[in-house]
């Protein structure tokens, strides 16, 4: 098995068949206050050289200064961010690094910050790091070795259960201060897109507390900011660093402006909302249509003193579903699935409480190369051809199954009706029950994300026109992250959102390896082609063939109805007061997209 060795100074990079390119490129210093860096990519080539001093969707020159105000609705129980069930402020990523950064312009690029150089076997079994000499904890101490792999072990034993999983196996070892390694039994790039990613936690802080449980005490990070205030579920505030490390890193010129970013939390997203309005927010990530359309109307908007933005989302598409509890009778068979959908207007849905401004969900990888097409390919064909007496027929023709919009609602309600029957499903004096022992079919829905409860209440109500009830529920997002996570609810909410390359968040969501153990497998399904498709997309370094392992996964998902697309957005709205400047190239792809603001002077 081929290693990739590099010493500084020196670029070079392997092709492997068709789809990755691993580029390791060791940054000189050629131009003056800038380190070394590395680079790979999952998709492609890095689109930087190896000369380069900035992201191309940053201001390299922004002024620095000034506090940013936030606000949020997701609240947090701990500051450890190694442990599950725990959810860790998401604000708090800002007073970490990480090994390397992941470039938003880009598929699946990521570039040095913690790591000088990187290693790795052609099948991404083995990957080494050499961290940066200088790097160094806000109390003064190197950073080292020593702490990656407390951490990572840290995560193996405690951690979200989607992390056990990647890291399941793995040996973890310092080779020296500055040298670490992770092996695997066997071959996964998820090993390395995690690694690279994951925030590094100080060993000699964390050490002396008991890292099974939660805590609130102020942790020690190395990253551009420190935490100055930390008011659990009321308010968090972090200061710049004035002597980070990592200043001068390429990934970060541009970046981390504000001397301050305050955190306000509130428990309803219409009260944060009021507070951007009365000038108490300075920036804000809209997540509803309705509340886009309507609610930042008013005099600041009028006068400009609050501008509203909408960007491409340079990800692709995402989706908002709701997801069937496979574990839970009677939704393991599909035709109670297809009639609980059969009854969901989805065009009704999307004029109604998106204002139109969502469009209609078409398959999973929508709008990228992995989205399947009309007919199978050779490829597809090869894939699900082992499965096909399991699978819905009309699979093998049609990339989605029919959405019956051509039906009226009174069709819809004969259709579900017929085939909730067939499944021993009755009516009884209004009530759908089950034939043998009478019990009423009711569901109940858990989630966190208040603003999708006018479409809850509206599915609510028309599963009642087939005796089917409904209990709609929300909690804060720590106790619907754990009810969700320890499968307690028939029904959920997801957001959906194509990753390059696909499998990750696949095999996280849908493999039955783990579909029986708390937090894991959201839906709970045991579908082996699934498990094929989810297979070949995370072990084939081949392009074609991971190709043909997403559109299959996309058609086995849709017309096994595992779950209920009710729309897509194609864009990001950000409202914002009109001092805060974006870079000319702003690429808003994820929560760190603060990272790149800055007061206008």
């Amino acid at each position: 098995m081929p290693v990739l060795v590099y010493t500084h100074y020196q670029c070079a990079r392997v092709l492997l068949p068709g789809l990755f390119v691993v580029m390791v490129c060791c940054l000189a210093t050629a131009r003056a206050g800038f380190a070394e860096t590395v680079s790979f990519a999952l998709v492609g080539e890095p689109k930087y050289p190896r000369d380069f001093e900035h992201f191309d969707y940053v201001e390299p020159d922004a002024p620095k200064g000034g506090t940013l105000r936030q606000g949020t609705r997701v609240s947090f129980d701990t500051t450890n961010g190694m442990r599950f069930p725990g959810k860790m402020a998401n604000e708090l990523d800002y007073i970490y690094d990480t090994l390397m950064v992941r470039a938003e312009d880009e598929p699946a690029s990521f570039y040095g910050l913690l790591a000088r150089d990187v290693h790795a076997t052609a099948d991404f079994s083995r990957v080494t790091y050499d961290l940066q000499e200088n790097a160094t904890w806000h109390d003064g101490t190197r950073l080292t070795a020593r702490d990656v792999v407390f951490t990572f072990r840290t995560v193996a034993k405690h951690g979200l259960p989607t992390y056990r999983e990647i890291l399941d196996g793995v040996e973890i070892k310092a080779l020296s201060d500055t040298v670490v390694t992770f092996e695997a039994e066997s071959a996964d790039w998820r090993l390395l897109e995690f690694t690279a990613t994951f925030p590094v936690f100080q060993a000699d802080f964390w050490e002396n507390r008991d890292v099974s449980k939660t805590t609130l005490d102020v942790p020690i990070g190395s990253g551009p900011y420190r935490v100055a205030k930390l008011d659990h579920n009321i308010q968090t505030v972090l200061e710049r660093v004035p002597d980070y490390w990592g200043v001068d890193l390429p990934v970060n010129r541009g970046r981390w402006n504000f001397d301050q970013i305050v955190t306000d939390y509130y428990k309803d997203v219409s009260i944060l909302v009021e507070a951007m309005r009365a000038g108490r927010i300075d920036v804000n990530r809209e997540w509803s249509p309705l509340s886009w359309l309507q609610k930042y109307e008013g005099p600041a908007l009028e006068e400009g003193r609050i501008v509203k933005r909408a960007f491409d989302n340079p990800r692709g598409a995402s989706y908002e579903a709701l997801v069937f509890n496979l574990r839970r009778p009677p939704l393991d068979d599909l035709r109670v699935r297809t009639a609980l959908t059969l009854v969901f207007d989805s065009a009704f849905v999307r004029e109604s409480f998106s204002g139109g401004l969502m469009t209609a969900p078409k398959a999973h990888f929508a709008g990228t190369i992995f989205a399947p097409e009309q007919f199978l390919t050779d490829g597809e064909a090869e894939l699900l051809a082992p499965f096909r007496e399991i699978l819905p027929p009309g699979l093998f023709n049609a990339p989605q199954p029919p959405d019956f919009g051509e039906l009226s609602a009174r069709e819809r309600i004969g259709l579900a009706d017929r085939l909730l029957q067939d499944a021993g499903y009755i009516m009884n004096r209004g009530v759908r029950v089950n034939a043998q022992t009478g019990e009423a079919l009711v569901l109940n829905h858990v989630g966190a994300n208040a603003s999708s409860r006018s479409v809850l209440n509206y599915y609510a109500s028309v599963l009642d026109t087939i005796g089917v009830t409904l209990e709609v529920s929300y909690s804060d997002y720590v106790t619907a992250s754990r009810m969700i996570l320890n499968h307690e609810w028939d029904i959920t909410s997801m957001g959906g959102r194509t990753r390059f390359p696909p499998g990750a968040e696949e095999r996280a969501f849908w493999h039955s390896e783990r579909a029986l153990i708390p937090g894991y497998a959201l839906a709970g399904a045991q579908d082996p082609a699934l498990d094929a498709a989810i297979d070949q997309m995370t072990q084939s370094t081949d392009f074609e063939e991971m190709q043909a392992a997403a559109r299959a996964f996309s058609r086995v998902l849709a017309w096994q109805r595992y779950l209920l697309p009710f729309w897509q957005n194609d864009q990001i709205w950000i409202a914002h007061r009109a001092q805060i400047g974006f870079p000319s190239r702003f690429s808003p792809g994820n929560f760190h997209y603060i990272s790149s603001l800055f007061w206008i002077p």
